[in-house]
């Protein structure tokens, strides 16, 4: 038996050595009332009454010390040794007061049967059937003393026999009821322990699960919801506080119009959920917890981000495929008309009026080539898994770079508010940032006439959330009002040589990377494109 187990062990058989000790104490007490009560008609102590009241007084003395004055009572339990010297001890008292009441007739010797059943369900095991052959041997020797000593007595020992057979059959078979019950007891301990941790676990998991798990009742109160939940509530809410979701809430009014439309159609598909002020959407999976008419209902919150990204990812890489296998049949027939065209700007045979319509010939050449070239830029796929970086130091390199290789380039200040960590495909951070800050310089430059730029860098914090952000912010005159609408739409463009494909892209490119590209009107300077990353902290299981 290991340590382990035989610390198990003693807390089982703890109780069962409370009840034995309590036994130890009203035994001698009954014994004695019973033998004062009716002293000339009782059994008792008829041999030898001053040793039958001794042991009966000794023996009471000493189950109380072991009950109530011993403090390391307890550990002797650890000690087999010990716990069979003081059952033996009891069986040597039973033998005396068998002795002091003349035998077996005084019915005594049964006593011997709780002993040994007490020891055998305290000690595990060969050990236990020794002390059913300790009382046995005790019986029959006081008995056997007894007839040497009482002249004409009772002659006892068939009862002697029967009762040494009945203490090794209890012996026996209280153990083995006993060994059944502490293997179930222990099975039941290491099953209840098991799942005990297999419930920390399950609940572990849902926590740190990114889909959120709300359980509600029949009447849309929450009962229980992990962390991802907690924080889209509070999102559906507008709760820029912080205010702790608990059961004494009900859920928000979108889902609560969700619930009620599954519960008339448990067949239907709920709609996404769109939260405020993001483009964050949230897909509903509804289920009864239970079979139970006023079951529980289990709702999951699926951030629908990842599948716009994986969805946004296959559209660039359609539309990248798309655009290379028209490419050449378009750029053919395109270079053939462009080439003709100039041939035909310089024959001397072509009057002056027509130069006009040449021109315009070779500048729709050359605008359905630059469509061309954006297209296929920026539906090119880079294989490349997002990576890691610090945003400033990234971005610090970037600008750089960009300084040397473009001439209308003034300023760019950048401005660090605090330090940002995102995850993303660098290469189209890079074009996206190239077609942002293109923009901005040109714009600037036509405004005020000196190409600037101010790029500002941070953290947004919103409930529990923190978002990282980059603001790319022109000294341009700002879109116009009735622009905006349509401003991230294709070939919508306000110049006369730009495709309308730039800032269309910018934003594919973004939410393909699970961050959102957006424009605002700066307060002091002119417009503002802000790309807001995906937190990089979301615990992912």
């Amino acid at each position: 038996m290991t340590e382990t187990d035989y610390r198990e062990y003693s807390e089982q058989i703890l109780n069962v050595s409370v009840v034995y000790n309590v036994y130890r104490i009203i035994l001698p007490l009954i014994l004695l009332v019973t033998y004062l009560s009716s002293r000339e008609s009782s059994l008792l102590g008829v041999l030898d009454p001053t040793l039958f009241i001794q042991i009966n007084i000794l023996f009471a003395i000493y189950a109380l010390v072991i009950t109530f004055f011993v403090p390391s009572s307890r550990n002797w339990l650890q000690s087999q040794t010990v716990l069979t010297g003081m059952l033996i001890g009891d069986i040597l008292v039973m033998a005396l007061l068998i002795y002091a009441s003349a035998g077996m007739t005084s019915g005594l010797g049964l006593l011997m049967i709780v002993t040994v059943a007490a020891g055998s369900i305290m000690i595990r095991g060969r050990i236990s059937t020794f002390l059913a052959a300790v009382a046995t041997l005790l019986v029959i020797y006081t008995e056997a003393y007894l007839s040497l000593l009482i002249e004409e007595a009772p002659n006892q020992f068939i009862q002697t026999g029967i009762l040494g057979i009945i203490l090794f059959v209890t012996s026996y078979y209280v153990q083995l009821f006993s060994n059944r019950i502490i293997t179930a007891t222990e099975l039941a301990e290491r099953q209840a322990a098991e799942l005990i941790d297999l419930e920390k676990l399950n609940n572990e998991i849902i926590q740190r699960m990114r889909t959120g798990v709300l359980v509600v009742d029949s009447d849309h109160h929450i009962v229980t919801l992990n962390a991802t939940a907690r924080r889209d509530i509070r999102e559906l809410l507008g709760d820029q506080s912080g205010t702790e979701v608990t059961s004494a809430n009900r859920v928000p009014h979108l889902i609560e119009e969700q619930l009620t439309l599954w519960n008339l159609h448990p067949g239907r598909q709920p709609q996404s959920i769109t939260l405020p002020d993001s483009r964050k959407q949230l897909q509903l999976s509804i289920a009864f917890l239970n079979s139970e008419p006023d079951s529980s209902i289990v709702i999951f919150l699926e951030d629908n981000r990842q599948l716009i990204q994986r969805v946004r990812q296959m559209k660039l890489a359609s539309l990248g495929r798309l655009t290379a296998s028209i490419a050449h049949e378009v750029r053919n027939p395109l270079g053939a008309i462009s080439h003709a065209s100039q041939l035909l700007k310089e024959s001397d045979s072509v009057i002056p009026e027509d130069h006009r319509m040449i021109d315009i010939i070779l500048n729709h050449c050359d605008r359905i080539n630059r469509i061309i070239e954006d297209v296929l830029d920026a539906s090119r796929q880079d294989e490349s898994p997002a990576s890691k970086i610090e945003l400033s130091q990234w971005l610090q390199r970037f600008i750089d770079q960009y300084r040397v290789s473009h001439e209308l380039c003034d300023e760019i200040s950048l401005q660090i508010n605090e330090e940002v960590t995102v995850y993303i495909i660098t290469t189209q951070l890079e074009q996206v940032l190239n077609n942002l800050f293109d923009n901005g310089l040109r714009y600037s430059q036509k405004h005020t006439g000196r190409a600037s730029l101010h790029v500002e860098i941070g953290i947004q914090r919103q409930s529990d959330d923190a978002q990282p952000y980059l603001h790319v912010i022109d000294d341009g005159p700002g879109v116009a009002t009735e622009v905006r609408a349509s401003l991230f739409e294709p070939f919508n463009t306000t110049e006369t040589k730009g495709t309308g494909l730039g800032l269309y892209l910018s934003r594919e490119l973004c939410e393909a990377n699970q961050a959102r590209l957006s424009y605002k009107r700066s307060k002091h300077r002119g417009s503002c494109f802000s790309i807001y990353f995906s937190p990089p902290d979301r615990n992912v299981i």
